[in-house]
């Protein structure tokens, strides 16, 4: 367990309830004794990740995923066993233990935590330096002072300030360079990374300062230079699994869940929108988008309004981003600027209500990329609509079996100029109804008696059911089965293997919805039925002994243990 006691691995567990936790990565519906929710891990509308408060397991019913809290963050986090931990222990005010045993997991440890407090020192001193010039270009984009404060923006003096500054606290050269904050020239002198910008905070999802975003000072922008400039990557700074505004929208208490989120490309974009009102924007720091900007989108809202740019790359972001979008199960719509504008400038010229207007009226996906591929496609040959139906058909295909193509397929066709029905015999679609075939109904496999109740005898034993609280006195031929009727569920998912786990699935997931008394009489009877089975077997064993043994006086014993064993099986 990477030098952590198993006491401390109990504590952090029992003080994250796995609801709780889930809680904050997905919306839950409680179901009688479970919670619902639309898996994290795989594309579906209809809810089957259910999670067993009482147990305090999760189990998908889709994809086959399951386990404990510190499984759920792991495979959420993409973190190992130790991060897991860390993270769960954060979340619960549980303070790590000072030693663990693993001396380069310890090492990394503090070398990151020394790395954050040092861009955490940086923040403070550019956040206390902004003014002048800096302040008065803020001021002239509309960037408020309540602004500047929200979103941690500052100025970094010169090259070398923040450098004396951190030494003074403590910290050496070395570290101050791996933070980002500082970076060495080809002949070795060391500066400020963000020298005289202004400097944007980038906070992680848990509210920790990463990195910065420099932007360059009007006086200073000759052309020579980029107009933006990132925090290097560093062990916590990697700009493209970073989404910019999280921060803030916890501080406006929309930390749960929201009704859409509105994704854009720019930071100064995020500022402006959340200064209008609109406090449910972020951005991916300029990077193309990912699966991991994905999952963190869905762990805030299911419904995503992306409004790249108004320019021809801005557009072909939108389109690259829509499928990633799509594939986590993101209901995606986008929001259309005017050509060659982006978010901030048109807010400002236009309003708040100009840019409402524009969410309200923004397109579902499959409409704006039919309509995108429709402008951006030849129509005025016949070779050009071949092309365009070929494009569309692709299109259409992610909408097979579903009622929504008959909405679309119209809208094609009348570009074209085609008839529906074309379109969709190209889509192997029928279009003439046929009289159904009656399906001759197979009957299941009907279970071996001895199989369905010791499945029954051991989930009731690993759900702690009180009428199975007496010590079984039969024999279970699975040794796996003897080694984990005494553990909680939960604490599986961390003493087995993924092939022990996989064998043992349908009994951490067995139904055991009836009445007490009904599960009571099912369960002796479900004992009887192996005690039957044990003895039977026995019997057996100890019948083929006596035929083997040639010596009277051993085959009358045998005969009388058989007869015992038949008369305990015959008194129950």
């Amino acid at each position: 367990m990477s030098g952590f006691s198993q006491e401390f691995i109990e504590k952090v567990k029992l003080a994250n309830n796995i609801v709780s936790v889930a809680g904050r990565y997905m919306m839950l519906k409680q179901k009688g004794r479970q919670h619902w929710a639309c898996c994290p891990f795989h594309h579906e509308k209809t809810p089957s990740f259910a999670i067993n408060e009482q147990e305090q397991f999760y189990k998908c019913f889709g994809c086959g995923v399951g386990g404990n809290v510190i499984t759920l963050v792991r495979q959420l986090e993409n973190v190992d066993f130790v991060g897991a931990i860390e993270l769960l222990a954060k979340w619960s005010g549980i303070k790590m233990p000072e030693v663990i045993n693993d001396p380069q997991y310890a090492e990394k440890a503090r070398k990151k935590q020394r790395i954050l407090e040092i861009i955490e020192t940086a923040r403070e001193y550019y956040c206390s330096h902004l003014n002048g010039a800096a302040l008065d270009y803020l001021y002239k984009r509309g960037i408020t002072d309540e602004l500047i404060k929200l979103f941690n923006i500052g100025l970094s003096p010169d090259w070398d300030s923040v450098i004396s500054h951190l030494k003074k606290k403590g910290y050496s050269e070395q570290d101050i360079i791996d933070s980002g904050i500082a970076a060495k020239s080809e002949k070795g002198k060391v500066y400020d990374a963000m020298g005289g910008r202004i400097t944007f905070a980038i906070f992680d999802i848990y509210g920790s300062c990463i990195g910065f975003t420099g932007r360059i000072q009007p006086s200073n922008d000759n052309g020579e230079v980029a107009k933006y400039r990132n925090t290097s990557q560093t062990m916590v700074f990697d700009k493209g699994n970073i989404v910019y505004g999280l921060d803030v929208l916890k501080k406006n208490k929309l930390s749960n869940f929201v009704e859409k989120l509105i994704v854009v490309e720019g930071n100064v974009d995020v500022i402006s929108l959340v200064g209008a009102g609109f406090k449910n924007t972020v951005a991916c720091m300029g990077t193309a988008m990912t699966q991991y900007h994905a999952r963190i989108f869905k762990r805030f809202s299911n419904q995503i309004y992306i409004c790249f740019d108004g320019d021809t790359a801005g557009q072909k972001a939108a389109i690259r981003s829509l499928d990633i979008l799509s594939g986590e199960g993101l209901s995606v719509r986008v929001i259309e600027l005017p050509k060659d504008t982006d978010p901030d400038g048109f807010i400002k010229a236009n309003g708040k209500e100009a840019f409402q207007k524009l969410i309200d009226s923004a397109k579902p996906l499959i409409d704006f990329r039919l309509d995108y591929l429709a402008k951006h496609s030849n129509l005025k040959d016949n070779l050009g609509k071949t092309e365009y139906l070929k494009a569309a058909g692709e299109i259409l295909k992610t909408l097979s079996g579903t009622p929504e193509l008959e909405l679309y397929v119209p809208k094609v066709a009348n570009i074209a100029g085609v008839s529906q029905e074309s379109i969709l015999r190209a889509l192997g679609v029928k279009t003439a109804v046929k009289p159904v075939e009656p399906v001759p109904q197979i009957q299941p496999n009907t279970k071996n008696a001895y199989q369905t109740a010791l499945d029954f005898v051991i989930a009731s034993k690993l759900y702690k059911k009180s009428y199975a609280s007496q010590p079984l006195d039969f024999e279970i031929a699975n040794k796996l089965y003897a080694d984990i009727v005494d553990k909680r569920i939960s604490d599986l998912y961390d003493m087995l293997a993924k092939d022990d786990l996989e064998a043992i699935d349908h009994l951490i997931n067995y139904n055991l919805s009836e009445s007490e008394d009904t599960l009571a009489k099912l369960y002796r009877d479900s004992v009887q039925c192996l005690l039957k089975h044990d003895t039977e077997k026995k019997c057996d064993e100890l019948a083929r002994l006596a035929d083997k043994n040639n010596d009277m006086q051993e085959k009358i014993k045998i005969a009388a243990q058989i007869q015992a064993l038949k008369k305990r099986l015959k008194n129950g």
